[in-house]
C-alpha cells in the first residue's frame, strides 16, 4: 500500500469504499440530493455564492457532471470500489473537486459512523 501522501484521489476513493462499503449508498444519495437542490435553487445560490475559486455556475456544472456519472453508474459504484473510484475520482477531471467537497460535508453533517468521519478527515482534509 502507498503512503498516505502518495495516494491519488482515485486511490483515496477506492480505499474509502473498501473500508466503508455500507456508507456508499447513503453518500451517493446525498450527493444526488445536493445536486437536485442546487438546480432547483440556482438563482438563490448564484446571488449568495462566495467561493472565490469558481462561480456558482461552474460549481453547478461540476455537480451536474457528478450527478450524471452517479445516475449512469450507481449500481456498479455501490458494488465495486474500482468503479466508484474510477468514475468519481478521475485525476484529470475537475468533478473530483465537487465530489471531495460533498464527501467532507456528508461526513461532517450526515454520517453517523464515527470511523467513517475519521477516515474522511484523514483522506480528504489532510
Amino acid at each position: 500500500m502507498k503512503a498516505l501522501n502518495q495516494l491519488t484521489n482515485t486511490d483515496k476513493g477506492k480505499l474509502l469504499h473498501e473500508l466503508f462499503p455500507d456508507e456508499i449508498p447513503a453518500l451517493l444519495d446525498n450527493i444526488q440530493d445536493v445536486c437536485a437542490h442546487f438546480k432547483s435553487n440556482r438563482e438563490t445560490y448564484a446571488k449568495t455564492w462566495d467561493f472565490g475559486l469558481m462561480s456558482f455556475d461552474m460549481w453547478l456544472q461540476l455537480a451536474e457532471q457528478a450527478e450524471a456519472i452517479i445516475n449512469k453508474h450507481r449500481s456498479n459504484m455501490v458494488r465495486s470500489s474500482k468503479v466508484f473510484s474510477e468514475q468519481l475520482f478521475h485525476s484529470f477531471d475537475y468533478t473530483v473537486l465537487f465530489v471531495n467537497d460533498r464527501i467532507i460535508k456528508y461526513a461532517e453533517g450526515k454520517s453517523e459512523n464515527s470511523k467513517f468521519k475519521l477516515a474522511v478527515i484523514l483522506l480528504f482534509t489532510a
